[in-house]
């Protein structure tokens, strides 16, 4: 605790608490929830000694000043800590609170069940209470003034801001977060509904301890800046300093009461004797006597290995690699048959080798996007007497629904015929994604890239069906539009025509030009050629139509040379579009009606 900074284990427990977070977002297990009132006791823990600390802090500060000879601008620095403790405090207790709050309508009023695994497991409530009645709101504005209502007080004493990233506030949208920068569902969520919507309570509960932690570890550091103030000679005097609200130093609450030793938090030292069929522990049946274990029957262990057993071998760069290691006990002389639901799997140095894809119904699936599934295990081996033991368990775990991200050249809405470029990605299923789709109507060809495809679409809306390894993922709705209409430009010889001035010298040929959006265009640079297929030229002299050229197949330009006899100053030249083809990225032809017309007048 040195210097108010925060000790490798505290940002231990922050960095874990990410950690979860992104555990939680793919599946909720019952170890992932009682992990999470891990990290609450140890946050608790922390906001222990971080509260001890600054209260000794401010009492050097109070020390300080005495012994300098109590001057009037030392007495000002005195009291910007103790405004500072108070309006720390304060913010604190509406964190205490609204634990409370929360574990209480999770509990439905009894806060000793606010710890059991079926309370922890509870979203809905959670969310009402910060949500929908938007006291996460109130709590984000409270932790956005905090910085500033700091930096205010500092500025009042002569002293410079606190840093850019203390000054950074707690409570962040999601796009004020750069992991989620790329992620284009996430970063669109505000604050309430990124950290609480639908969160259940295991992981508000720590994230409001969380939140404690910070703002000590915060106001730590504005208190060591603020000793290191004394016998400076700042000119403030203490009425300078304003009072920020808040609470009297108190010890830090503990509202909802952790216990004090959580579920799973420490391994039993014998097999379990409840539950035996228990799901979730992944225990075999418990029915080995005490008075046998490790002796009797079971004596004999010959072996013992270190293993690792590690959460994920693929971690990102700037997490914690996260694992367990332990030692690995057995006789070698067993030579255990292991089944996966009834059909036997490899045996690997005494272990079950169990590897299966996963896979649910879409009906499967609950509000959180998880269904449960769960195996059963049987175990049979020789238990050094000559006869058979068989144990079974069943487990129970958690299939997420995978999500589909889409990028698009068109975002979200396909073009008819055009070359819509798309990439379809699956995150969660990593290095594992082997793409392969289906499209309802219309065609598409691979691209280079994994999950990249160009389609073809055919129809108003079409699916896409996304398969890995053969198996079915989801699918994809996209509605189809049609190109964009063009307009059409008519340029004698080639060259712009301006009404207001006319057309002067011969006319040779008229070239037929149409635009589109430009954006459209850049997009779909191979679907924007369009020629005239269907229309007509009037060559009007007077009142009277001199002469009619029917355009009845696709060009882009129009001889006129075998007209100039009647090309005269004052005739007009109108030209009638009915139908244009566009030239696809496919070479095909889409023809498209286009009601147009342009005059050009000769001089």
């Amino acid at each position: 605790m040195a210097g108010g900074k925060e000790t490798p284990r505290q940002k231990m427990i922050g960095m874990m608490y990410l950690v979860l977070t992104a555990l939680l977002a793919l599946q909720i297990k019952d170890s992932v929830l009682e992990k999470f009132v891990l990290i609450e006791n140890g946050l608790k823990e922390s906001n222990e000694a971080f509260y001890g600390y600054n209260a000794d802090v401010l009492t050097s500060i109070q020390s300080d000043v005495a012994n300098q000879g109590n001057k009037e601008g030392d007495q000002a620095v005195a009291k910007a800590a103790e405004n500072i403790r108070k309006y720390t405090n304060g913010i604190v207790a509406t964190l205490d609170n609204f634990k409370y709050e929360v574990g209480k309508i999770s509990s439905g009023g009894d806060t000793a069940k606010v710890y059991q695994r079926s309370t922890l497991k509870k979203y809905e409530e959670p969310s009402l209470f910060l949500v929908e009645q938007k006291n996460a709101e109130k709590l984000k504005e409270e932790l956005d003034a905090y910085a500033g209502q700091i930096n205010r007080v500092l500025e009042i004493l002569g002293a410079e801001p606190m840093n850019a990233s203390w000054s950074e506030s707690l409570a962040k949208d999601a796009n004020d977060i750069p992991f989620y920068a790329n992620n284009q569902e996430e970063k669109k969520k505000d604050y309430a509904h990124f950290n609480f919507y639908k969160a259940p309570l295991a992981s508000v509960l720590a994230q409001l301890t969380f939140y404690k932690n910070q703002l000590y570890s915060k106001e730590s550091e504005v208190l060591n800046k603020l000793r290191g103030m004394v016998g400076t000679g700042v000119s403030a005097s203490p009425s300078d300093v304003p009072d920020l609200g808040g609470l009297e130093a108190a010890a830090p609450s503990s509202n909802p009461s952790t216990p004090t030793e959580t579920p799973s938090s420490t391994p039993s030292t014998s097999p379990s004797t409840s539950n035996p069929g228990n799901a979730s522990s992944g225990l075999a049946s418990a029915d080995i006597k005490e008075e046998d274990y490790l002796d009797g029957a079971f004596r004999g262990i010959d072996y013992a290995q270190a293993t690792i057993l590690s959460s994920s071998n693929t971690v990102t760069a700037g997490l914690d690699f996260e694992a367990q290691a332990f030692l690995t006990l057995g006789n070698s002389s067993l030579e255990p048959e292991v089944k996966l639901n009834g059909e036997k799997v490899d045996v690997v140095n005494g272990r079950g080798v169990i590897k299966f894809k996963t896979s649910a119904a879409a009906g499967e699936y609950d509000a959180n996007d998880l269904a449960t599934k769960s195996f059963e295990v049987e175990i049979t081996a020789d238990d050094g007497t000559g006869s058979k033991i068989t144990r079974t368990t069943r487990h129970e775990y958690n299939v997420a629904r995978p999500v589909i991200e889409v990028e698009s050249n068109a975002v979200q809405v396909l073009y008819r015929d055009c070359a819509n470029d798309v990439t379809i990605n699956v995150p969660s299923l990593g290095p594992a994604y082997n793409p392969e789709f289906r499209l309802s109507a219309g065609s598409f060809e691979k691209g280079a890239d994994k999950g990249n495809i160009v389609i073809a679409p055919k129809g108003n809306e079409v699916e896409l069906d996304v398969y890995s390894s053969g198996l079915y993922i989801g699918k994809k709705t996209f509605p189809v539009r049609s190109a964009p209409t063009p307009k059409m430009s008519v340029l004698p010889n080639g060259q712009a025509y301006a009404p207001e001035e006319g057309f002067s010298g011969t006319l040779n040929n008229l070239t037929l030009s149409f635009s589109v959006d430009s954006e459209w265009r850049a997009a779909f640079p191979e679907d924007a050629s369009f020629l005239v297929s269907k229309g007509e030229i009037l060559i009007v002299s007077g009142n009277q139509v001199a002469r009619t050229i029917r355009i009845s197949s696709p060009q882009g330009s129009i001889d006129m040379n075998q007209h100039r006899s009647i090309l005269r100053p004052g005739v007009q030249v109108i030209v009638k579009v009915e139908e244009v083809v566009r030239i696809n990225f496919k070479n095909e032809r889409i023809a498209t009606p286009v009601f147009d017309n342009a005059t050009i007048t000769l001089k």
